[in-house]
């Protein structure tokens, strides 16, 4: 019962109580008053009748006609006559006396009136005596009518005020509603601040609230900083800002390794003086001008974010791009940017010689195989390279079959058309080994009877085409229907464009409204690249999500640990922390600091966290010990 319902019926009692018990000492007082006003009516009736009867001739027929008309003419329940021995002269009794009053209402206030008396004279001596009694059947029906009227008055006031204070109570307690939505919301892992109220003791319980979602917040986002600082101290080059080699290549392995992946473009600029030019100018100089090309090629993969860099060696660094791109314009546009930095650095000496080489890269390639024969390359082209900047490409390492646009429009729209989707399956599981879902990535079969296609095979012309959306929804249609066959708890990955997209919490809505299933068994995650670039836009997605029931998650996070805190509000049920970070952590203890510091923050705002890419028992392990929450991977198997 709600507490607006608890005051009124509290009110309302508290009404009825009060009035009730001034009805009954009203009422009391009523009929105490009545009866003193009767014995007077009484005993003034008697003296009246006993002094005219004083004065009659002491007839027997007229003494009796006189008491009968006066018996008649008033409200009389008894008139009597007595002699001086007490025995009846003549009586008149009211034989049909009644009230309107109920029997239980006369018994409760019995009207208890004595009769009046008088003498009657005949000279000097005594006559006889009269007694006068008036009927009480007219008092008990005034009272009666009066205690009505006044119940009446007090139930109508009750009523009344009953809807009067429930109104004034919604009005009053509206402050309680935020206060009961923002607990709510805690309760559910979301610390959101609200605008404090103007009742006093509402202002004081959101103000701590307020407090402690602020607190909470802050030290979030401190100790999000911390670990940011510390993953870059970990996982980055001191001289040139960039990625070391270890990190560097975990995140390459990962990326290829990822079911999202279709095509990229990986590029390595080594710088083949670089020995010589530490000879002449010194290692401080030396580090300046690493400085120099490591800021050229930051701006650059700062403002794509489907870039990354990362020096690998002494002198050579690389970028990989997780998109398909023309890898030759790309190293072209990171050439020209080197030259121009190189131009204003004014070297002194030597100027630094580059040789470049640049290939394809697919979902079937493995990082170290790719790296060598890159380094062999490199090793062959700038042994007589006497230009300052020389593009090797070197795509005949990678074989890929070239399809068409509209080739690939006329394959998916057929795969599409026919619903040639399904649904892998692939266990994340608890540290004790019970399941938490599902990874649930989406296979497409072009032709019938033909290879069903990862995700990475596809995915790329999918978007450039505008179909991400319409298999996201086959994809959402297969698990709905996998949910009400088996009731497993399935996990679904979500693009971008689909997580912007109005109509599919639409078409999830009445898919859930059609088929009653349970929202709780439904998961739903986003890339950190898609939550934190339109985290406002994910936000609302999340929202949503969990006011069907449904679960929500956030995959891939490696990159954006700083921005944690930013999640506070949002009530999310797992962290999916990305392969790059988990890859040899068992050996890593830097990265095991990390990843510990990562947990406390996370499940500080009652997430779960979820190791990807664990490959080793041993991995297994230490993730245990860091205290991961579940893992998924090559290694995890149900």
């Amino acid at each position: 019962m709600s507490l607006i319902h608890q005051i009124r019926i509290a009110l309302f009692l508290v009404i009825i109580a009060t009035a009730g018990g001034s009805l009954i000492f009203s009422t009391l007082d009523s009929k105490a008053y009545l009866e003193e006003e009767l014995i007077k009516k009484n005993l003034d009736n008697a003296n009246v009748l006993g002094l005219a009867m004083s004065q009659m001739e002491k007839d027997a027929t007229m003494i009796d006609l006189f008491i009968s008309a006066q018996f008649d003419a008033g409200h009389y329940r008894y008139i009597g006559l007595f002699d001086p021995d007490g025995n009846v002269i003549t009586e008149r009794v009211n034989p049909d006396a009644h009230t309107s009053a109920p029997a239980w209402f006369t018994e409760l206030f019995t009207i208890k009136v004595t009769p009046g008396a008088s003498n009657i004279q005949t000279g000097w001596t005594q006559y006889g005596t009269v007694q006068v009694e008036s009927d009480v059947n007219f008092t008990y029906d005034r009272l009666w009518k009066a205690v009505k009227n006044m119940l009446m008055w007090v139930l109508s006031i009750s009523l009344i005020a009953y809807i009067a204070c429930g109104q004034l109570l919604k009005r009053i307690l509206k402050p309680l509603d935020d206060v009961i939505a923002q607990a709510q919301a805690i309760g559910d892992r979301r610390f959101i601040s609200i605008e404090e109220p103007k009742t006093t003791e509402f202002k004081a319980v959101v103000r701590e609230m307020n407090q402690l979602s602020t607190r909470i917040k802050e030290n979030i986002s401190k100790e999000s900083e911390r670990l940011e600082e510390m993953r870059l101290r970990i996982n980055y080059d001191d001289a040139t800002g960039l990625m070391n080699h270890d990190y560097f290549m975990s995140i390459v392995d990962s990326k290829l390794h990822q079911e999202s992946f279709g095509e990229g473009a990986l590029i390595i600029i080594r710088i083949c003086n670089l020995a010589e030019i530490d000879r002449d100018i010194g290692y401080h100089k030396t580090n300046l001008m690493l400085k120099k090309i490591s800021g050229a090629i930051t701006s650059i993969t700062n403002h794509q974010e489907d870039l990354i860099s990362g020096r690998i060696s002494g002198r050579d660094i690389a970028i990989f791009c997780d998109q398909p791109k023309d890898e030759f314009v790309l190293a072209q546009h990171i050439k020209d940017n080197l030259l121009d930095a190189m131009t204003l650095a004014h070297t002194e000496h030597q100027t630094p010689l580059f040789a470049c080489v640049v290939t394809k890269t697919k979902f079937t390639d493995e990082g170290q195989h790719l790296f060598k024969a890159l380094d062999f390359i490199l090793e062959l082209s700038h042994l007589n390279n006497t230009q300052n900047f020389r593009i090797v490409n070197a795509n005949s390492i990678v074989s890929t079959k070239h399809q068409y646009l509209n080739e690939w429009k006329a394959l998916l729209g057929n795969a599409i058309t026919h619903h040639r989707v399904k649904l892998e399956h692939y266990p994340a599981l608890t540290a004790q080994g019970e399941l938490i879902h599902y990874e649930s990535p989406v296979r497409l079969q072009l032709e019938e009877n033909g290879k069903w296609l990862t995700a990475g095979e596809f995915i790329d012309w999918a978007t450039q085409l505008d179909l991400i959306r319409t298999i996201d929804a086959l994809a959402l249609e297969t698990a709905i229907g996998l949910l009400v066959e088996d009731n497993i708890p399935i996990c679904l990955n979500i693009s971008e464009s689909t997580m912007r997209d109005a109509i599919y919490l639409n078409t999830l809505k009445k898919l859930i409204q059609k088929t009653a299933i349970n929202t709780d068994l439904l998961s739903f995650e986003v890339s950190e690249i898609a939550a934190f670039n339109h985290l406002s836009e994910f936000k609302t997605f999340a929202r949503e999500l969990k006011l069907l029931g449904c679960r929500v998650g956030i995959e891939h996070v490696s990159l954006r640990i700083s921005r944690l805190g930013e999640l506070h509000d949002l009530g999310l049920d797992y962290i999916k922390f990305d392969a790059s970070l988990i890859r040899g952590i068992d050996v890593h203890d830097a990265n095991k600091s990390l990843l510990r510091g990562l947990c406390l923050i996370v499940h500080s705002i009652g997430i779960y966290t979820i190791a990807e890419g664990v490959n080793t028992q041993e991995e297994i392990i230490a993730l245990t010990e860091i205290g991961m929450d579940g893992l998924t991977g090559p290694g995890i198997r149900l």
